[in-house]
Parts: C-alpha cells; sequence; structure tokens
C-alpha cells in the first residue's frame, strides 16, 4: 500500500514540475512577445515623431521658397532627389513632389456654392466626355453644390452631399461612378483622379500640370500646344502671364482668360518620407501632403 502511494506522489510531483515548466515556458513566450510589441509600439512612435520633425524642417525650405515657381527644374522638387536628414537615432528620406497640378473641383463652384465658375465649365464637361461619361457632369455638380434644386440635366437624391468634397472617393455614391471611372482602368488610364483632385486652391500650378490637363483648359490649346508648354518649362520656369504668352503658338489672349485658373506655384506639397533606425528595426512610410503659408508649412493630411 505504501509503495502504490509512493508511486501515485511520484506521479504526481511530475505532473506538477511538468504543469510549472509548461507554466514557465508560456510565460516567457508570453513576456517576449510582449516586449516585441512594446518595441514595435515604441518604434512606431519614435517613427512619428521623426516623420513631424522631418515636416516641420522640409516645410520650412518648402516656404523659403522665393523663387516665384515651383516645379520639377528646382533641386528641392527634382525627380529622384529627396532631403536627408538625421533626428535623433533615425535616417529621414523625404521626398518632395508640388501639387495643385490638377483641377481642384471643390473650386468648381463660386462663393456662392451653387454657381458653376465660367473659367472651368470647359475643362470639367471636357473630362467627363474623354471618360465618355458626359452625363455625370451635371450629376456631380448636384452631388456638391450647396442646394437641393435639381439642375437640368443633373439629379438629386438623399446620397446628395452637398458640401464639398472630402475626398474623390465620396464620388462613387454617385449613380454611374465606381473605382474603374474614378482611378482608371484599360479604357481610361487614371481615370478622372488623373484630372481631379479635392485640395481647395483655386488655381491650377501650370508648372507641373500635364500636358492633358493644360489641353482641357479651353478649346484654342491643342494637345500639341500644351506639350510646347510642358517642354518650355522645362528649361525656362513660368512665372506670369507674359512668360505663357511667349511660349510659340499659345494664344496670347488665352493667357489673360485663363488668369483665375492658372498659377505657377503651389500651396500643397506631397512629401514622401521613409524613417529608418537600422539594426533590423522596421522602417515606417508616411505620405504627408502639408499646406504653405507666408514662413512655414502645415500639416494638412497625414497616411501611413
Amino acid at each position: 500500500m505504501r509503495r502504490k502511494s509512493k508511486g501515485f506522489i511520484f506521479i504526481a510531483v511530475l505532473f506538477s514540475l511538468t504543469l510549472l515548466l509548461t507554466a514557465a515556458t508560456a510565460f516567457a513566450w508570453f513576456a517576449r512577445t510582449e516586449s516585441k510589441r512594446e518595441a514595435a509600439r515604441e518604434n512606431i512612435l519614435k517613427c512619428r515623431g521623426a516623420a513631424e520633425a522631418a515636416a516641420d524642417i522640409v516645410g520650412e525650405m518648402i516656404a523659403a521658397d522665393r523663387s516665384g515657381h515651383d516645379g520639377f527644374d528646382e533641386a528641392l522638387y527634382a525627380p529622384g532627389g529627396g532631403i536627408r536628414l538625421k533626428i535623433g537615432e533615425y535616417d529621414v528620406k523625404v521626398h518632395i513632389t508640388p501639387l495643385c497640378g490638377k483641377m481642384p473641383v471643390n473650386a468648381l463652384l463660386l462663393p456662392d456654392r451653387v454657381t458653376v465658375r465660367e473659367e472651368y465649365r470647359y475643362a470639367w464637361n471636357s473630362i467627363w466626355e474623354e471618360m465618355e461619361h458626359d452625363d455625370l457632369a451635371l450629376r456631380v455638380i448636384d452631388f456638391i453644390d450647396a442646394d437641393s434644386k435639381q439642375t437640368l440635366g443633373g439629379a438629386e437624391d438623399e446620397k446628395n452631399i452637398n458640401r464639398p468634397l472630402a475626398d474623390l472617393s465620396e464620388l462613387k455614391a454617385v449613380s454611374g461612378i465606381d473605382d474603374g471611372l474614378l482611378w482608371g482602368g484599360r479604357e481610361h488610364p487614371g481615370g478622372i483622379a488623373r484630372y481631379l483632385d479635392t485640395l481647395d486652391g483655386q488655381k491650377i500650378n501650370i508648372n507641373i500640370a500635364e500636358a492633358e490637363m493644360i489641353a482641357k483648359l479651353d478649346p484654342a490649346i491643342t494637345l500639341d500646344t500644351a506639350r510646347l508648354v510642358t517642354a518650355s518649362r522645362l528649361s525656362s520656369p513660368l512665372k506670369s502671364i507674359e512668360d505663357l504668352r511667349r511660349i510659340p503658338g499659345f494664344p496670347a489672349a488665352l493667357a489673360t482668360k485663363l488668369a483665375n485658373v492658372i498659377g505657377y506655384e503651389s500651396i500643397f506639397f506631397l512629401l514622401e518620407t521613409n524613417v529608418s533606425a537600422g539594426g533590423g528595426t522596421a522602417a515606417r512610410n508616411y505620405r504627408i501632403t502639408v499646406r504653405r503659408l507666408e514662413n512655414k508649412c502645415i500639416i494638412e493630411k497625414w497616411e501611413e
């Protein structure tokens, strides 16, 4: 009987030891996992801090640019270039792209938020015609204008936001607009997003606009003429109406007509930012949109 008791005790001790070892192993695994998670969370926060600091530094560089134009001929915005910074333990690379090269859809309407700006009317209709959906031009106007009165040829329903767009993706609430039409497909690469954005600037920076966008501004501008503009600005940046008039083939009177929609500088800039610490620590990437003010830039949008 005693032998059996001793056997049971021995087995119980072994079982207890096994449970203790299993628990200790599980706890050690949990502790290591939590430690890694905490380190990852700390890295994320530090990377964000480094990216914000870089945005401040680069923003000051952008604000200090007094060249009178913003284009890819400038070293600050040159394709393939960028700014390298050391912020604490992190290496930060920032590539700057001037924005405002597309038609600002939220500037389509006058301050009454109902009347279409005449300078943009042709461009607006041309964009939808190219997409083979000219019927949507008026529907979208009804979608974003401030009243609930239906435009002839438009459409008013409960889905209409009747306010400026926060993001182009909101247009998918309009019947007939899907991802293909919005972002592009085989038939229409780039979709309407190639020509439109929701930045609240009033003018298109002609120093960065694509030739196809420039050609949309007026029927007097052919695609060949627009390409002359994009070629000319590489060697001689555009800073005024006079510079535009000097381009061979560009209708002189048109420069004045489009003065309210053509600009030469950008208000917004995209900072594509990479933050890394080395040593196997995961790098982080950010897309930061900043708005240029008088002597600094402020963050308008943050994506990661």
